[in-house]
């Protein structure tokens, strides 16, 4: 026998913030059900009770442990959390976020010098100072650091610091098949009237980061000597600033145009019902709904910012602007409606993009080395 050919997986901790529907977590999941069995012992612990996640994953056979945190300042979470690796004795961890990233190297030291991989998948831009130290004072008990964009990295080192060469960028993926079913929700079933255009995007509800607020005036500018915008707006998801938006919404005079849909699970047979997607963010560190509106041939619209020009490319796969910029934004929604020809080739060229650079496939195999190359050199 070879040594070393034959050996027990590794174990692996996948940590995050909470398990509710969101790109960070989306991501996880797709992760945690795909990483090479024989290679890595998966579990995935989430620092929060709950979350809609928590199921799907345990039926792709993935454990998962809930810590039952209550807030940011339960401290009852870290004293879990240290039992919980005393217990499994993990050989390698990856946190997710702030405070999954926090607690990951904290315990990590304490436990033993488990190898930490810290993930960011936003720029850092809204945090207060006091997060922002904390950041820099335990970000040298990180091993490597994951971004999803050359733009978060640059974010990352300018703001809390680090090794450029420890830093690793590794984008959201997809599984291309989830989005060549060829199953489309009815307009029925969305609450969207028959007949006309629909834009819309699919976002947690978030401001002013989403800019959902800048969207909203966006359609009440598209109003025309008709008193109508031309089109309806599709918002999918939830969170906190959907009262808000629904009020906004009656104040411009565009609610029977908007309609807010919640969260669903089959983002792939609504992003067809689109004739547009837009996703107009102040800061986004990626936007993988924007990846998904381009898997299914949708062109985009959405804000230069963040590491969207990273994969969006302006006049061929969608049409980036300022953002903030209603009037910018407005115009962009009426010449995609007006141009189906070209939106269509937009479209064409997006999906095409996704399908050659952005396959889970892919996404998975950079984990996993990162992982192996992490555990030979820890």
């Amino acid at each position: 026998m070879v040594p070393g050919r034959f050996r027990m997986p590794r174990k692996l901790i996948l940590l995050t913030v909470g398990l509710g529907v969101g790109g960070t977590e989306t991501h996880v999941l797709e992760l945690a059900s795909r990483i090479d069995r024989t290679k890595f012992d998966v579990m995935v612990c989430s620092l929060k009770a709950g979350g809609g996640l928590s199921e799907e994953l345990q039926a792709r056979g993935v454990r998962v442990v809930s810590l039952g945190g209550t807030g940011k300042l339960d401290a009852r979470v870290l004293f879990r959390l240290w039992r919980l690796l005393r217990s499994e004795q993990p050989d390698i961890i990856q946190s997710f976020l702030f405070w999954a990233n926090i607690s990951a190297r904290l315990l990590g030291r304490l436990v033993k010098e488990i190898p930490v991989i810290a993930t960011y998948h936003d720029e850092v831009v809204s945090e207060g100072w006091i997060v922002r130290t904390i950041d820099r004072l335990t970000l040298k008990w990180s091993h490597t650091i994951v971004c999803c964009s050359e733009a978060v990295r640059r974010s990352v080192v300018s703001r809390i610091g680090g090794d450029v060469a420890r830093h690793v960028i590794i984008p959201f993926g997809l599984d291309m098949r989830r989005f060549s079913a060829g199953d489309v929700a009815t307009r029925r079933e969305l609450g969207l009237k028959e007949g006309g255009a629909v834009i819309g995007t699919v976002c947690r509800l978030v401001e002013p980061k989403k800019g959902l607020s800048v969207l909203l005036a966006a359609m009440a500018h598209l109003k025309g000597l008709d008193g109508t915008p031309g089109c309806q707006l599709l918002i999918v998801g939830d969170g906190p600033a959907r009262a808000m938006l629904q009020r906004l919404s009656e104040r411009l005079e565009i609610a029977p145009w908007v309609v807010f849909a919640g969260v669903r699970r089959d983002i792939p047979r609504v992003l067809p019902v689109m004739q547009a997607f837009v996703l107009p963010s102040l800061y986004e560190g990626f936007g993988i709904s924007i990846l998904e509106a381009m898997a299914v041939g949708r062109p985009v619209i959405a804000t230069s910012v963040g590491g969207i020009p990273e994969f969006v490319t302006h006049d061929v796969t969608g049409l980036l602007v300022d953002p903030g910029n209603v009037s910018a934004l407005a115009g962009a929604i009426r010449r995609v409606l007006e141009n189906s020809e070209q939106a269509g080739q937009m479209g064409f060229q997006g999906r095409e993009h996704v399908r050659g650079k952005y396959g889970i496939a892919t996404v998975v195999r950079q984990h996993e080395q990162v992982y192996e190359d992490c555990l030979a050199h820890a």
